[in-house]
């Protein structure tokens, strides 16, 4: 990331949410996306293609900053940033800040290819690398683990609580949803098999929050059935 300190630094003023105690989460959010996309760049099948790096580190942190235009023009709440996909609005908005923003910190040649990638993310048939490397990243930060750091986060803002995440990972996975995104997201064959060992983790991981919520794990520790407890005191609905 040598060289890209000035556009790392602009991005994070911009993407950091009101003063004082401030909101990183939109912030945390695009630089995790940014670090995938660089790292997902030095694949074999990318880095023979010449990415252009600056272009596709600044379309990955500002992929995302339609939503801090919004929130600063009071149009959004801070709670609603991210709650849900973002549209092409906000990608227009978003390419337009950084735009403003980098002008003078990337060449007129990657501004412009940052810019592209941005407003094109979601086209399935790009041909630009960039973009493609970008939607890559940014696939791969909403499998496993990730997201159910935005899952809480929007459950939390609507009042809900642990149950309402459990019960939405169970409907998604007799639905086989995650599959299913897995298989239509993915371009590059690494990061689609890097997806699938999130997807596995985070299952493993929600089994053991189903079973910690409803205190198995206890009932166990003093010899009850589950089960017998489950139908002898209230539950969470």
């Amino acid at each position: 990331m040598a060289g890209l300190e000035a556009i790392w630094k602009c991005a994070r003023d911009d993407l950091t949410i009101g003063r004082g105690q401030a909101d990183v989460f939109l912030w945390e959010h695009s630089a995790r996306v940014a670090r995938s996309a660089a790292m997902i760049a030095d694949l074999p099948e990318v880095a023979s293609r010449r990415v252009d790096l600056p272009a596709l580190v600044a379309a990955a942190l500002y992929h995302d900053a339609g939503w801090a235009s919004q929130y600063q023009e009071g149009l959004i709440e801070r709670c609603e940033i991210l709650s849900r996909p973002t549209n092409d609005l906000q990608r227009e908005l978003g390419a337009g800040l950084m735009e403003e923003r980098l002008t003078d910190l990337l060449s007129r040649q990657s501004l412009d290819t940052a810019a592209a990638s941005i407003r094109q993310l979601t086209a399935r048939d790009n041909p630009r690398l960039e973009a493609q490397v970008l939607a890559e990243a940014d696939n791969l930060n909403a499998i496993g683990a990730l997201s159910f750091w935005l899952t809480v986060r929007r459950h939390s803002n609507e009042g809900k609580g642990i149950q309402a995440a459990i019960d939405t990972w169970q409907r998604r996975k007799e639905y086989s949803f995650w599959e299913a995104r897995i298989s239509e997201s993915f371009r590059f064959a690494p990061v689609q098999e890097l997806a699938q060992q999130r997807l596995k983790q985070f299952g493993e991981f929600m089994d053991a929050l189903a079973r910690q919520h409803r205190s198995e794990d206890v009932a166990g520790l003093a010899g009850l059935d589950p089960s017998t407890v489950e139908a002898t005191l209230p539950s969470f609905t």
